[in-house]
């Protein structure tokens, strides 16, 4: 058997009821789903047949379903013993971590440390792994990942749709990437809102950028032969825009630098700046740096 337990407070003349694909919780028939029984501290509970199977619970009309209030987001898959929330599912956070580096974890919910604190996942078989308990209808998730090499290294912040995933490990949504080694050797975070590395080359450099959520490309470039802004729309949604640092004078250069810079932030809000010199490119990026603190 499987001891089904949820914490939701309900008005009066209400239950909660279980639902799902299994013979013993009505097919999703909420005429045949099972009214769970109320106890102390607003448990609802219930014991079926234990056995691979999905759920969901709804509210409706104690004395018989009548009008349905479902939870929202995927549906649950079975566990042997939990108390589940209303409104929020088991996640399990992994990324590929085959030369096993500690890596840290970090993310806006509470359960995450809200960018205040990092947190070290566990590594296993080459996988990194982090579970907590986060609120579906939340759509403005963030989190990132944290490597400890000789250095450090951040992945840039990405968005979380709950209402998307529907992988799962064991009895938790899945959220795994698997390009994180790759991105390592290319991409690396100055800041909350720039990143940079080497001129994406190819549909799967592209591909990889967009993972990380960073969709807006600004190349830097010194030839005399370009203008000093053009634009191009590569494969993936990327805007990829090239900047000829040559048409800049040089008694304002860094100034210009860091008001540009500044443009595209306001404008993007999270950017790649890239150049195939990462040693130039890091001086750009330094006085960028320290004309900010100036600030």
């Amino acid at each position: 058997m499987i001891h089904l337990k949820i914490h939701f407070k309900t008005e009066f003349g209400l239950a909660v009821y279980v639902s799902g694909n299994s013979k013993y919780l009505g097919q999703w028939n909420p005429k045949q789903a099972i009214r769970m029984n109320w106890t102390e501290n607003d448990i609802w509970e219930v014991e079926v047949a234990y056995h691979e199977m999905e759920y969901k619970y709804f509210i409706s009309q104690y004395g018989g379903v009548q009008t349905v209030l479902w939870e929202s987001g995927p549906n649950r898959v079975t566990t042997k013993h939990t108390i589940d929330v209303w409104n929020q599912r088991k996640v399990c956070f992994q990324c590929l971590n085959p030369t096993n580096y500690e890596v840290y974890i970090s993310g806006s919910p509470e359960s995450m440390g809200q960018f205040q604190k990092r947190i070290r996942m566990k590594n296993k078989h080459g996988i990194s792994q982090y579970i907590c308990h986060l609120d579906i209808t939340d759509s403005q998730i963030q989190y990132q990942y944290h490597f400890l090499t000789k250095g450090e290294f951040s992945s840039p912040v990405y968005k979380l749709n709950l209402e998307q995933e529907q992988s799962y490990y064991k009895d938790a949504l899945l959220v795994y990437s698997d390009s994180l080694a790759k991105v390592k050797q290319m991409i690396f975070q100055l800041n909350k809102n720039i990143s940079y590395g080497y001129v994406p080359q190819s549909k799967e450099d592209y591909s990889v950028l967009k993972k990380f959520n960073l969709k807006t490309i600004v190349e830097f470039c010194n030839t005399q032969e370009k203008s000093l802004l053009e634009q191009q729309h590569q494969k993936d949604d990327c805007l990829h825009m090239i900047v000829n640092l040559y048409h800049f004078k040089q008694e304002n250069f860094t100034q210009r630098l860091l008001q540009l810079i500044q443009v595209f932030i306001q404008k993007y809000k999270f950017i790649y700046i890239c150049n195939n010199s990462l040693s130039h490119l890091r001086k750009y990026l330094q006085v960028y740096e320290k004309l900010q603190k100036c600030k």
